[in-house]
């Protein structure tokens, strides 16, 4: 429980320092260890075969969503993002947008409104500056639906677990950047397929073996 919660193997809790490890190589671990990030051969719904899948339906647990929420939270904080307000718009990113909520508040004192699917929380206005609290950024056609569905003017920051940096559906820019273009704001990843593929060189997590498909889909996929 205690090494889960703080993203590390065992014998990192008996081994290593925690400030060893950048708060992004510690995500990247968090995700390995929870099953989240995982190396092989998945059929994406865009119908590329990926060598690695985000697979955040494994995030189950309290002390999970406890600690997602603190990376999100240190995301906001890194990016010092000017906002007021936190939302999410579907079933997985309720509880991240409270679990990054409360992390804002308990750690830095940052008492953050929230909005859930324009039903809960508090109602949008248009003075109100909002960070989208999304999963993983691929093709970005859901992120525009959601941004849409947000009052888009309120928007101004994005943040996301992981920016796979692949090629938006209707150009060859990035999806981070053609959105980023499009509707005015900007997107923040806590991990990029790029930090991914740094860390597992670097051997903190396994997967030596994927390195080369992970660096050809990126070559073949990524957006500009």
């Amino acid at each position: 429980i205690i090494a889960r919660f703080f993203g590390i193997t065992m014998d990192e809790l008996f081994n290593y320092r925690l400030d060893a490890l950048t708060y992004k190589e510690r995500f990247i671990r968090f995700m390995a260890d929870n099953g989240v990030l995982q190396f092989g051969e998945f059929a994406l719904k865009s119908g590329r075969i990926s060598p690695y899948f985000i697979n955040t339906g494994n995030y189950r647990s309290a002390s999970q969503i406890s600690k997602l929420g603190e990376f999100y939270a240190e995301c906001f904080r890194e990016h010092n993002i000017d906002s007021n307000l936190l939302a999410g718009n579907t079933h997985r990113e309720i509880p991240i947008v409270i679990a990054t909520s409360m992390s804002l508040f308990n750690r830095y004192g940052m008492d953050m409104h929230y909005n859930i699917g324009s039903s809960a929380g508090k109602a949008l206005e248009p003075q109100d500056k909002v960070t989208l609290i999304k999963d993983t950024l691929t093709s970005g056609n859901t992120l525009k639906a959601n941004l849409q569905a947000h009052a888009e003017k309120c928007v101004t920051d994005i943040i996301v677990s992981v920016d796979r940096m692949e090629k938006s559906a209707i150009s060859s820019l990035s999806a981070r950047k053609e959105i980023e273009r499009s509707y005015g704001v900007h997107i923040h990843a806590i991990v990029t397929l790029e930090d991914i593929i740094r860390a597992t060189e670097n051997g903190i997590v396994g997967g030596l073996e994927y390195i080369a498909p992970l660096k050809r889909y990126r070559e073949q996929h990524g957006g500009e």
